[in-house]
């Protein structure tokens, strides 16, 4: 239990045209965080999906690249192309269901941002991208993909390591 929370993950937070990313080094310290596009067609980005994951696995070499669970066609098909890189690196995938992660931020799960404020009060250092609550007419804001992905981070280490208490205050 112990070896599992010393281990440097990358977690991703797949989107059918983009993805966010966290590093963590244990389940207590962030080494960093980001999004990246790789959508296709009049504004296609330069450098595709198989690359841009290539080049974090070869700069963190994490020991285990942690997904959420797909729920679309579009982003399996995505994720079938992050495990082929992976499987190039060996480095083993591990997926996190939607109900583990409800499960880990009860209390704080009757929104996407309830849930970004109590990830930003357990990582401060992502105090700053926190965006405001957005209003039913907004879109989501890229932001909050980093968020999901912090999620999924939280989720892997919860799964077999006790989970830190969320403060109430979010």
């Amino acid at each position: 239990m112990e070896e599992l929370d010393q281990q440097r993950i990358l977690a991703l937070d797949v989107r059918p045209r983009s993805f966010a990313f966290v590093v963590f080094e244990n389940s207590r310290e962030l080494l960093d965080w980001g999004a990246r596009s790789f959508r296709s067609g009049v504004n296609a980005v330069h450098v595709p999906l198989g690359p841009k994951v290539a080049r974090l696995l070869d700069e963190y070499v994490p020991e285990v690249l942690v997904l959420k669970y797909p729920q679309t066609k579009t982003v399996k098909q995505i994720i079938q192309v992050i495990r082929k890189q992976a499987r190039a690196y060996k480095i083993p995938v591990r997926i996190v269901s939607p109900k583990v992660l409800q499960e880990i931020f009860i209390g704080h799960n009757r929104n996407k941002h309830q849930i970004a404020a109590a990830i930003a009060e357990r990582f401060p250092e992502l105090l700053y991208i926190l965006p405001p609550k957005r209003k039913p007419w907004q879109s989501e804001d890229y932001r909050m993909d980093i968020f999901d992905a912090v999620a999924v981070g939280i989720a892997y280490f919860a799964q077999a390591v006790p989970p830190e208490p969320l403060s109430q205050a979010a």
